[in-house]
């Protein structure tokens, strides 16, 4: 009587690990452009999940729609840092400028007066 639940224990284990490793199998015959449909046991196409999204496990598929949104965000991100550093660059250029020619030296030769008929001595 041991010997007999034993030996369906036995079974019963190796049963699960066949299906287990004939489960992984198949998903891993498909393409990375593909998911593995559990109720037909095929592999569909992802494109399939553009059109029906609420398809069972469409999650597991990598849209190419999601990388793309990256790299978008990206470019905004760095082209606005850029624009940002630029406008700071051209105030801080300006206002140097600004403060240059403003700047009043000092004469190198005195001016002599002169008494003309409006200056009177």
């Amino acid at each position: 009587m041991v010997s007999n639940a034993l030996c369906a224990l036995c079974g019963l284990i190796i049963a699960a690990v066949i299906n287990f490793y004939g489960v992984s199998a198949q998903k891993s015959q498909c393409s990375s452009s593909e998911f593995l449909n559990p109720d037909l046991d095929v592999c569909v196409p992802c494109s399939l999940c553009k059109q029906y999204p609420k398809t069972p496990s469409c999650n597991t598929c990598k849209s190419v729609d999601q990388t793309s949104d990256v790299w978008k965000l990206a470019a905004i991100t760095s082209f606005s840092v850029l624009a940002v550093v630029l406008v700071g660059a051209a105030l801080i250029i300006g206002v140097m400028v600004h403060r240059h020619k403003s700047h009043k030296r000092p004469l190198r030769e005195p001016i002599e007066e002169t008494a003309g008929p409006l200056y009177q001595a």
